[in-house]
């Protein structure tokens, strides 16, 4: 995957006001377990057992700070801190516009 021309990309559709200025860099999707989870993780009816299967496969992570945003081809993400604690995960269903933009970039290059 060419993540230099995916973050061109996505850095238009931030210019546009499409996706959040804040998403950072896309990266590589970097594969990780789950070591803890935050008591409001799994508000959005995600286990922590799927929320693990987003990051195995993810075809793209986002680093915003201390956090790491991983989107997986089927349109499920998982938000990690850097103790690896789960923050959130959210289904393909409970996306943005921001995010399915940028699902659209992945799949189309």
């Amino acid at each position: 995957m060419d993540y230099t021309a995916i973050n061109n990309k996505i850095n238009d559709l931030k210019s546009q006001g499409i996706v959040n200025p804040h998403i950072g860099e896309a990266k590589e999707a970097v594969p990780v377990r789950i070591v803890s989870v935050n008591k409001h993780a799994l508000k959005h009816g995600v286990t922590q057992e799927e929320a693990q299967s987003y990051i195995d496969n993810a075809v793209v992570m986002f680093e915003q700070g201390d956090r790491s945003l991983y989107v997986s081809s089927e349109g499920n993400s998982v938000i990690l801190d850097a103790k690896k604690r789960l923050i959130s995960a959210y289904k393909k269903d409970d996306f943005d516009d921001s995010i399915k933009a940028i699902l659209e970039v992945l799949k189309n290059g």
